[in-house]
């Protein structure tokens, strides 16, 4: 779950993606129910990913079985 303060519209948003086809996705979940997913294409690797995961100050970051780290960042 994307807890940063980088990109605030992301704020709540379940990140989760795919090892085979590599897609990454979110969805939000309020009061029980889920909305989405909402397709990110601007974040797919072009690897297979294996694990997101997260810094103390909430930002998130896309882990590869190449061994590369990605972090979810806004765009310059």
């Amino acid at each position: 779950m994307y807890r940063g303060a980088a990109i605030p519209a992301l704020q709540g948003g379940y990140f989760f993606g795919d090892f085979c086809s590599g897609f990454v996705r979110s969805l939000h979940v309020d009061g029980g129910s889920a909305s989405g997913p909402q397709d990110w294409p601007q974040l797919a690797p072009g690897e297979s990913i294996t694990s997101f995961g997260q810094d103390a100050a909430g930002e998130l970051y896309i882990i590869t079985a190449g061994g590369t780290v990605f972090r979810i960042a806004p765009a310059p």
